[in-house]
């Protein structure tokens, strides 16, 4: 049996042109209702000393987490800098406040803020060394040029920034989901931010956190061959999400991915622990399974995306079952599903995310593991 599987595996291909549509499927924001009419949208100027007060204070989120190869390079933070210090006119920055808790988000211009940050709250914090800057500051640490040059400290402390905010309701599903096309339209540059590293920033909780610990178990990471301080840009995390919301309710998915993983994030935002512990245990029971089982402790070819969605779709819900079978029947309940024509390459290409397709794949999913 063993053989036939890595035959089979070894035979399916995963095309370059099929890997890049789904990429694209974690870029695109498919919320196109018109804007909620309780969203207010203000201008207020706000000094650097008063934006990093409110950072120290919790009253300003950052989330400078979303991942390390989108930060901005020391150069590109010196540079900023250096254009502060000379007054130089700045992009407005926009944030979210939720009236109700006060909190507030930054939506554009995290490495901006991240930078200021830097300048106004680290003393060990050197400037990169460069010609086209204002010589007092380039190769500086932060204390050496509050002690030599504190008018150049105090410019920068004093110097306002025109800010765009977004006064809502964190509450509210539109309202969030709103926010999540706001992050799209804004976040345009080189250091775009795909879908679930903006879930990562709105939909922060709980479950958001649980997400972020199972990509990084070791089961999970030897099931996919995943290296563990590689940068992998939260795509493995969107896979998880995927995961848990299509097996919880893929009977109502709409045709809209993105629409439908934001509203699963935001209603499970908050479980409770006992929740994440049973969602915890059973998906990792389930990834043991596989990896050990039907794999035979080698890691997941790389197949498309829809296609393990399905598998673990099909495990997830048949679990209780399927323990309780013999490696050669689950090996076979596998292979079945890997030939099935809903998994063939011209039928993904043609839908990934299409309504019906995606529904009768899980549900052909569903029905071979049970």
């Amino acid at each position: 049996m063993l053989n036939q599987l890595e035959t089979i595996i070894e035979e399916d291909k995963y095309p370059r042109d099929l890997e890049i549509k789904e990429e694209e499927l974690g870029e695109i924001d498919d919320f196109n209702e018109t804007p909620p009419t309780d969203i207010i949208a203000f201008n207020e100027l706000r000094s650097c000393a008063d934006l990093v007060r409110m950072y120290k204070n919790q009253q300003l989120d950052i989330k400078p987490d979303f991942q390390r190869d989108l930060v901005w390079s020391k150069t590109s933070q010196t540079l900023f800098i250096d254009s502060l210090v000379k007054q130089l006119p700045i992009p407005s920055m926009c944030i979210s406040l939720d009236y109700k808790t006060g909190k507030r988000l930054v939506i554009d211009g995290l490495q901006r803020m991240s930078s200021i940050i830097s300048f106004l709250s680290d003393d060990t914090w050197t400037l990169s060394s460069l010609t086209d800057i204002d010589e007092r500051i380039s190769g500086k640490t932060v204390k050496s040029i509050r002690d030599k040059h504190e008018e150049i400290y105090n410019r920068v402390e004093n110097l306002t920034i025109p800010i765009t905010v977004l006064r809502c309701d964190y509450a509210k599903k539109k309202h969030m989901q709103y926010l999540f096309t706001i992050f799209h339209r804004l976040n345009t540059g080189g250091n775009k931010l795909n879908n679930q590293e903006i879930r990562n920033c709105i939909f922060q909780g709980n479950f958001n956190n649980l997400l972020k610990r199972l990509a990084r178990t070791s089961e999970f990471c030897k099931f996919l061959n995943l290296e563990k301080n590689k940068s992998y840009r939260l795509i493995y995390e969107e896979l998880i999400l995927r995961a848990f919301a299509m097996e919880s309710d893929y009977q109502h998915y709409n045709g809209r991915l993105a629409q439908f993983l934001n509203n699963f994030m935001n209603e499970h935002q908050n479980d409770d622990e006992n929740t994440l512990n049973e969602k915890e245990s059973r998906f990792l029971d389930a990834i043991d399974l596989i990896f050990t089982h039907i794999l035979d402790r080698k890691p997941l070819p790389k197949i498309s995306k829809a296609t393990t969605e399905a598998i673990l779709v099909g495990v997830l819900r048949n679990l209780d079952t399927l323990q309780n079978l013999g490696d050669i029947e689950l090996q076979s309940r596998f292979n079945r599903l890997r030939q099935h024509e809903n998994f063939s390459l011209e039928n993904l290409k043609s839908g990934l995310s299409h309504k019906d397709n995606v529904i009768n794949r899980l549900e052909t999913a569903i029905e071979i593991f049970s």
